[in-house]
């Protein structure tokens, strides 16, 4: 499992490559073009979060999904992510997992699903040391 760096400063946030060495910034930017969303987000991860951490108190902004799962939210756009997990706990990190457009309720249960199971992943790799740190800022 391999890590790209989105941005960092006070906090790291990273996201995980996929197979294909995708991620969620690529998701983000194969987006298209007229969505506004996609490009707040691009902005947040990259700079907002890194300075100042997950929005505190905005739901309308940052949610706790439960089971350690949380989003980022723009009108129209969620991006999944976890605190780091595992040890050492690496304090002021976030990872993010994956982004989806918005869905219904129903809709929107696989992908937490898809969170959880890529969070595992993640403990299990830092665990064995199969985990790929960034070397700097990557895209």
């Amino acid at each position: 499992m391999r890590l790209v760096r989105l941005g960092r400063a006070v906090w790291d946030v990273l996201a995980i490559a996929d197979e294909l060495d995708h991620s969620v910034w690529d998701e983000l930017e194969g987006a298209d073009p007229s969505d506004a969303a996609a490009e707040r987000m691009r902005g947040t991860l990259e700079t907002e979060v890194p300075l100042n951490g997950p929005p505190r108190m905005n739901r309308t902004r940052c949610r706790d999904l439960g089971d350690e799962i949380f989003e980022f939210k723009e009108h129209g756009w969620r991006v999944l992510w976890f605190y780091d997990a595992g040890k050492p706990v690496q304090r002021r990190r976030i990872v993010c997992t994956h982004s989806t457009p918005k869905v219904s309720k129903k809709e929107f249960q696989p992908e937490k699903a898809k969170a959880r199971r890529i969070r595992n992943e993640y403990v299990l790799a830092k665990e064995t040391g199969s985990l790929i740190e960034p070397e700097e800022i990557e895209r």
